[in-house]
């Protein structure tokens, strides 16, 4: 919100815990925040009783999906960014399974003037990675001795097949990517090689539980060990996306060191088996919703600090 503004008696998210006070904004930035309350209104200033509200920064989404180029019809830059400012989040992360696929730059910097001309919000592009565009990679980031800050926020792999037609699961091309490139690599965490092998076991199946069967704890849990130890024999920073069980969570615990981050989705931390059945392909998505001990889980990771950030997807 630009201008002068002041907030009142509002329940304030500060680094020290949440503490019930006043909060100045002048020419459109923070300028007092005053624990215990007690600023004076001043002339000009918009005023707001916050009394039972919460009072927070701007969030950051760091995984987005909006189908922007290609499907706008779907959300685009402008239509996502609103929505995303309308609850609060003041800057995104966009994935690159769009289309075209943003696994070159040329196409990143397409989206970069897309989202200068439409998005309301602050925002940054993820490159897709394939098992032949390590060239653009690096020229997108740079290597481990030469980062490049082309404007984009890192590479994004899909270990496991899943929307779109971005795949990278071969050992060798895993390798060339984590040994060759700078920045952070976001992965999609499915084993390749279990998924399609639970694909073709489950191909009688039409129920809408067989695709957690499917896509089960065992086929997160491998990818989210492989792509582990991926960057930690090469020394470079990983986020994993998407955590959908008490598993991956509960083993991350005890392993994912320095180098790793992780997110859950606010679907995983909201829904279970029992709300897919009830709610049928309304509720399915890759990875998909879980049981109740995962979200469960999922919740007690996120409150240690074990899971670094809650996003949409």
């Amino acid at each position: 919100m630009k201008g002068d503004l002041l907030v009142q008696n509002a329940m304030m998210v500060l680094p020290t815990g949440i503490k019930e006070g006043d909060l100045r904004v002048a020419n459109g930035s923070i300028k007092t925040i005053a624990p215990g309350g007690g600023l004076v209104p001043q002339n000009g200033e918009l005023v707001i009783d916050g009394t039972g509200l919460h009072l927070l920064p701007g969030a950051i989404d760091p995984h987005v999906h909006f189908r922007d180029p290609g499907n706008p019809e779907k959300e685009d830059l402008e239509s996502g960014s609103r929505a995303a400012a309308a609850g609060g989040i003041t800057a995104f992360l966009d994935m690159p399974n769009t289309v075209p696929n943003a696994t070159k730059l040329t196409v990143l910097q397409d989206k970069f003037r897309r989202a200068e001309r439409k998005s309301i919000t602050h925002s940054g592009f993820f490159i897709g990675a394939t098992p032949t565009n390590l060239d653009d990679l690096i020229e997108a980031v740079g290597t481990p001795q030469n980062p490049v800050n082309a404007g984009v926020c890192g590479i994004k792999i899909f270990m496991g097949s899943s929307t779109g037609d971005l795949l990278v699961h071969e050992q060798k091309h895993l390798e060339e990517i984590f040994a060759n490139t700078a920045g952070i690599i976001a992965t999609h965490a499915e084993d390749e090689m279990r998924l399609q092998s639970r694909i073709a076991e489950f191909s009688h199946r039409t129920d809408i539980a067989a695709h957690t069967e499917c896509r089960d704890v065992e086929c997160a849990l491998l990818a989210t060990k492989r792509a582990s130890a991926l960057a930690k024999d090469h020394d470079h920073r990983l986020h994993i996306v998407h955590l959908t069980s008490g598993a991956e969570a509960d083993w991350l615990a005890s392993n994912k060191g320095n180098l790793i981050t992780t997110e859950v989705c606010v679907q995983h931390l909201t829904f279970d088996q029992s709300d897919v059945e009830e709610r049928g392909v309304r509720l399915l998505m890759n990875p998909p919703i879980r049981h109740t001990e995962d979200k469960d889980t999922l919740w007690q990771r996120l409150k240690d600090g074990t899971i670094d950030c809650v996003v949409t997807d």
